[in-house]
């Protein structure tokens, strides 16, 4: 049976941006807001998974390192001799091939599989060593099942989220999983978050000097993984299932742009790989662009629609990337995940998702998935003024117009 609202094995109910709502919904999310961070920090950290150097506890000198020792990730020309924003803007997505620079290409994949590990140790941990009530619940009397933990492990968004009886929710948003926020797990990851490069390309790729972040994922495809379905995501703002937008219309939203790193790259077929519609995006459709599989949505949304520009009849395009690359995609683009069969080798990938504000309103869209220790970091001013920025739409109710993620529109 389920856990209710006043079940023991329920947690309070915590707003996913807790800093931006106007009354905080109870005293024990209350509490959690006001603790030093360093002790929050510690709880997201549990001793057991000796966690390697873990930058939600780094001290200033730990910044100051990272600044000093950056190197570059990109060729930057190569880069600027592939995007081209205007198609980028037209299409809904730009592929960068061979970006990446060989050290680059070493030291992400090793630092994905380190966020792995990571994700893997803390699955077949023992979770009743977490220190759930500094977390702001009681601690969960439920479990994962061995075969919950089974089919888990090695892949990510695998471990069941429907609800928090078991704590998974609570410790995926304090990103105590490794594969929710790994850039603060992984050293080399916050380092690409907040590379001047990475920011640069985001500037260019949505047209603005302000950007800001939103989420950053592990997108770990293993052997046998069954694919993902069709569908796109929502940016908020007044913008979503309102109808097909002229090009000038669409940059004036608070545009989400999602960058897909793949070190290892994939090929087309039975790899792990992206496939995406070119133009699905101008029509701002993500209730209705879903589907379970490629015929289903030919046969479905796709039927007879044109690119709202070209008016070439939209199609499904198959993606094979080679090491080194980048997908650049904005966030009402309908995309999807091949396959990945039992023969291959894991697909390794990081998701780092930034974006803008509203030209007309200035405002910008709330955080998906800033833990609540880094949005505290921030607004408290114990972070990095780069870091600082990136995540004022965590805390700062100014620039979200008092919005929350539960109030986008």
């Amino acid at each position: 049976m389920k856990g209710s609202a006043s079940s023991p094995d329920s947690a309070p109910t915590m707003p996913q941006n807790p800093l931006l709502v106007p009354e905080l919904p109870n005293p024990t999310v209350a509490r959690l807001l006001q603790c030093p961070t360093d002790e929050l920090a510690r709880a997201t950290r549990p001793s057991f998974l000796a966690t390697d150097h873990s930058p939600v506890q780094w001290s200033e000198n730990d910044w100051d390192r990272l600044e000093a020792n950056r190197e570059p990730l990109f060729d930057m020309s190569a880069v600027t001799a592939q995007f081209d924003r205007a198609n980028y803007l037209r299409d809904g997505y730009a592929v960068l091939k061979e970006v990446m620079m060989p050290k680059t290409v070493e030291e992400w994949t090793e630092a994905l599989k380190y966020g792995q590990e990571l994700n893997d140790r803390l699955l077949k941990s023992d979770w009743t060593q977490i220190d759930w009530h500094t977390l702001g619940r009681t601690p969960p009397t439920k479990l994962l099942t061995i075969e919950d933990i089974n089919n888990a492990i090695g892949g990510s968004q695998r471990v069941p989220q429907s609800d928090d009886e078991a704590g998974v929710k609570t410790l995926r948003q304090h990103s105590v999983f490794a594969e929710y926020f790994p850039a603060g797990h992984v050293p080399y990851l916050m380092n690409v978050l907040t590379h001047p490069q990475m920011l640069q390309l985001q500037r260019v790729s949505l047209g603005s000097d302000a950007i800001y972040f939103d989420h950053n994922q592990l997108l770990t495809r293993p052997p046998g993984y069954p694919g993902g379905a069709w569908h796109s995501h929502k940016i908020g703002g007044g913008a979503d299932n309102c109808g097909v937008a002229s090009l000038s219309a669409y940059q004036g939203q608070p545009n989400f742009n999602l960058t897909l790193c793949y070190p290892q790259g994939f090929e087309a077929k039975d790899d792990g790989g992206l496939k995406i519609i070119r133009g699905s995006h101008l029509f701002r459709d993500p209730a209705g662009c879903w589907a379970d599989t490629d015929e289903e949505m030919r046969a479905g949304w796709l039927a007879g629609r044109k690119h709202p520009v070209t008016s070439e009849p939209l199609q499904i395009e198959y993606i094979s990337l080679p090491p080194g690359s980048v997908i650049l995609c904005l966030s009402h683009a309908a995309h999807a995940v091949a396959p990945k069969a039992l023969d291959r080798t894991t697909r390794w990938c990081s998701l780092f998702c930034y974006k803008k504000p509203g030209d007309v309103t200035g405002y910008a869209q709330p955080s998906h998935s800033v833990p609540p220790v880094w949005a505290m970091k921030a607004q408290r001013g114990e972070l990095p003024a780069v870091l600082t920025e990136l995540f004022r739409p965590s805390y700062d109710k100014e620039l979200t117009g008092g919005r929350t993620v539960d109030s986008q529109a």
